[in-house]
């Protein structure tokens, strides 16, 4: 029996490139993005806070003298991290692109090509996380330190 048809049914199976394309990699495609995002985001919020706001009072000017250097390498670890998940996505999305004949709209019917369905979501996933990040270094570049 082959290991691409499935015995119950005696049909294709419906991600027949599934063993092109490593589960870890699909995944570190899809994952990587918004743990790169909320990484960013659970780092940088609670530095550039307490520099300016240390105890009771605000501060006129932080505390570190480096709290933007340190958080301008943080955004960039995390849009590194964005830019690789997406180019595994996109690695897998290659390998996997010819899993089933036909137009999208019959394979989505069908729920053939996951495969190739999980590269892409993680190809739109890394892209989308990777403009929140853009955000975040607005934010960073634009408004100012303590408010002043």
């Amino acid at each position: 029996m082959s290991t691409d048809t499935a015995p119950a049914h005696g049909q294709d199976h419906p991600s027949p490139h599934r063993a092109e394309v490593s589960a870890a990699a699909l995944w570190f495609a899809i994952l990587a993005g918004p743990l790169a995002w909320s990484m960013q985001l659970l780092l940088n919020a609670p530095i550039a806070a307490h520099g300016c706001y240390p105890g009771d009072v605000p501060l006129v000017a932080p505390i570190w003298n480096n709290a933007r250097v340190v958080m301008a390498g943080i955004e960039i670890a995390a849009i590194c991290l964005c830019v690789v998940a997406g180019l595994t996505g996109w690695r897998c999305w290659r390998r996997a692109r010819r899993e089933k004949e036909g137009s999208a709209r019959r394979l989505m019917e069908g729920g053939d090509g996951r495969t190739r369905f999980m590269a892409m979501v993680g190809i739109l996933t890394s892209a989308l996380f990777l403009v929140g990040i853009g955000f975040s270094i607005l934010n960073l570049v634009a408004v100012p330190s303590c408010g002043g």
